[in-house]
């Protein structure tokens, strides 16, 4: 995109040109999260750093960084005036970038190019261990930015002691450079999975979409003539592939029938045709690995609405090994570190745990509770395991110390990692955003409109009260909460980076919000928060009637509980629920079927021709209002519709090419979903330059 060092140090920010991401240049890197620009102020912010100290006029801008017939005076200013606010730059006292009267603007701020020997420490209050991402982690200390040689030499004679002991019980090189290069593997039009290596490292295998409308089908590159070639197999989604040997992958996929089955196919040294192992009952990513040459392998059992682990040995032979709670949300990912067999369990909707599979006593032994979801896992050595955390840069979990250590800010927004000697590749999704658009029902039909909020960035988490509109956005880099009314929106929350809104919903007219796993009130003059428990939540909130309800999980398992002030159990079993007109829809971890429950009916709970399971369906993605209960049938690919005042179901055939990640509606009937735009994305390395 520009001919910009890859990371350049500007004023009191770091600057990813290739992909828009601004870090705070503290000295604890790795505590900030990147602010990441929309692509008009990343093309902006691009082309005043590609002519420093010039000026440059408003029609220069408007030729070469607006597309035709696009570009103005006023979209000049407005870009201009916002990214001097990211950047926290005054107008009349500029540090970054001037306005020359009547002649234009020109870019003052001196550009650092951080080269391969200014590499910056890795700085972590949760200093862990030990890794190496180049082969020498101590060559490059003499070209280090002063601020961080002034942090390490205070942290060295601070706590000597301290890191002392530290480097006494690790076995590897104590400290790691922050990866500073993300380098596309992959430059194919469409979308690139789940990539691996064999063992040779001469080629690289992924799954390959090439539009959101196409299947899959596994794809070869040979890395030194970039040639893609491809299997002539199809799926609509397919597994993580893992190597049974030195020829051949083994993956779960669903055919073009929606049929679940195990595959094995040589890849080594050409494509074979896909051979049918064995069925399954649905595709886990990442449910699959393989220890002793025998397979493992999570799956769902419908009819008793539970996960479970199974084995396969080398003669074909299966065994169901463990069956997990219900009460477990999902139990969908298997890792291999070392010589034992790890899993990850989200155990209720915020939270993950990651346990040690004894394989002999068929028993999980607990090994770390997270706050966030545990999106991918991967082995980084024999000792630590390479973990994706929602809303985080890539950590490394050492199992034996139990502490965590993060990456660093250029690994944000990457996702399954494998590491494979100094480098690690990844997937990396390309301008991927999401609108909240308004539906209609009309005469039989479903209509997509436009999108209620326009920006480059994601919205989500749509609540209305009245006129008053508040939503979740991205379009300042981090998430904001905004608060819009007759048209005209402002941004109400002031959160500090990295903290991520859960859930968002009004309340007596007061706006509530679940911001990492806490219950606040939104001040709505000035975004203040208030604590509003100090209970940590692990369930769903709801406003119904003037009364709040919500689900949470104890030591007693899923209960509807109300009454934040002395809190008393309604209902046992509950996971979820929404308003009805009479009482509330509640949806149980043990059963299907949601049911009506009424605060003056206590005893009473009336099932409805509903089925959802709450393993399969996020809470965002179903819905209800005073006249309907309307919810995402992802299988058949359409809206249902079940009416209160008949009891009538009405299928509708959703319009857009992706399915909603969430489905909102108020009293007055009026329905939104939030849509993800087309998106592309690479398999990338993940490096320090040499």
């Amino acid at each position: 995109m520009s001919n910009l060092e890859p990371l350049v140090k500007i004023g009191d920010w770091y600057y990813q040109a290739a992909y828009g991401q601004l870090l705070p240049a503290g000295p604890d890197v790795s505590a900030a999260a990147p602010v990441v620009l929309e692509p008009r102020l990343h093309s902006l912010l691009n082309y005043f750093l590609l002519h420093p100290n010039k000026i440059i006029d408003k029609d220069t801008l408007i030729n070469d960084v607006w597309p035709p017939a696009e570009g103005t005076d006023a979209a000049v200013m407005r870009a201009v005036g916002a990214l001097r606010k990211v950047l926290g730059d005054n107008v009349k006292s500029p540090a970054y970038i001037a306005t020359i009267a009547k002649k234009g603007y020109q870019w003052l701020c001196h550009i650092e190019p951080l080269t391969s020997n200014q590499r910056k420490p890795l700085v972590s209050s949760r200093t862990l261990v030990a890794t190496e991402l180049t082969e020498n982690s101590t060559a490059s200390a003499k070209g280090l930015p002063w601020r961080f040689i002034s942090t390490v030499c205070s942290a060295l004679l601070l706590g000597g002691a301290a890191i002392a002991y530290m480097l006494a019980s690790i076995t590897v090189a104590p400290l790691t450079q922050l990866p500073d290069t993300v380098k596309p593997l992959s430059a194919l039009t469409g979308q690139e999975f789940w990539a691996t290596m064999e063992p040779g490292q001469q080629f690289a295998f992924y799954l390959h979409r090439k539009s959101e409308a196409a299947p899959l089908q596994l794809a070869r590159q040979d890395l030194s003539s970039l040639k893609v070639s491809y299997s002539d197999a199809i799926y609509t989604a397919a597994s993580q592939p893992l190597w049974l040997d030195d020829t051949r992958l083994l993956f779960r996929a669903l055919n073009t029938e929606q049929q679940c089955a195990f595959y094995q196919q040589q890849v080594m040294p050409d494509f074979q045709p896909a051979e049918h192992v064995m069925p399954c009952q649905r595709v886990l990513p990442q449910g699959l690995a393989i220890l002793n040459r025998q397979w493992y392998w999570l799956d769902y059992a419908p009819d008793l609405h539970r996960y479970e682990l199974w084995r396969r040995t080398e003669d074909g032979s299966t065994l169901r090994l463990m069956s997990f709670p219900e009460k477990w949300q999902k139990v969908d990912q298997l890792l291999v570190v070392g010589s034992a067999l790890y899993l990850v369990a989200q155990q209720d909707f915020y939270r993950s745990r990651l346990y040690r599979v004894d394989l002999e006593k068929k028993q999980l032994q607990a090994v770390a509770n997270f706050d966030n979801q545990i999106l991918t896992s991967s082995s980084w050595d024999q000792h630590h395991a390479l973990l994706t955390l929602q809303n985080s840069e890539l950590q490394l979990y050492n199992l034996d110390s139990l502490k965590q250590l993060s990456l660093g800010p250029m690994t944000w927004g990457l996702t399954q990692p494998q590491r494979y000697q100094q480098r690690i590749l990844a997937t990396q999704f390309l301008d991927y955003t999401t609108d909240i658009v308004s539906l209609t029902l009309q005469d039989g039909s479903l209509n997509s409109e436009q999108s209620w909020q326009t920006s480059n960035r994601n919205e989500r988490l749509f609540a209305a009260n009245g006129e008053q509109l508040a939503f979740v956005s991205e379009r300042v880099g981090d998430n904001q909460v905004w608060l819009s009314r007759a048209g005209e929106s402002r941004q109400l929350s002031r959160l500090a980076s990295g903290q991520y809104i859960q859930q968002l919903f009004w309340h007596q007219n007061s706006l509530l919000s679940v911001i990492d796993n806490q219950l606040y009130q939104i001040a709505l003059d000035d975004g203040s928060l208030l604590a509003l428990s100090n209970r940590p939540v692990s369930g769903r909130y709801q406003s119904c009637y003037q009364n709040l309800y919500w689900t949470e999980q104890n030591s007693d398992g899923w209960q509807l509980m109300s009454d934040l002030q002395q809190p008393r159990v309604l209902l046992s079993g509950v996971v979820n629920l929404k308003c009805s007109p009479d009482g509330l829809v509640v949806q149980f971890y043990n059963n299907n079927e949601l049911a009506l429950w009424s605060a003056g009916q206590p005893q009473q709970v009336t099932p409805l021709p509903v089925n959802l399971n709450w393993h399969h369906i996020s809470p965002e993605q179903w819905t209800s209002n005073n006249q309907q209960l309307l919810w995402i049938d992802s299988q058949q690919w359409q809206l249902n519709v079940y009416n209160w005042l008949d009891g009538e179901i009405q299928r509708y055939p959703w319009p857009a090419n992706a399915l909603p990640r969430e489905l909102h509606s108020d009293n007055t009937g009026n329905l939104f979903s939030v849509q993800p735009r087309h998106y592309d994305t690479d398999i990338v390395w993940l490096q320090n330059r040499n």
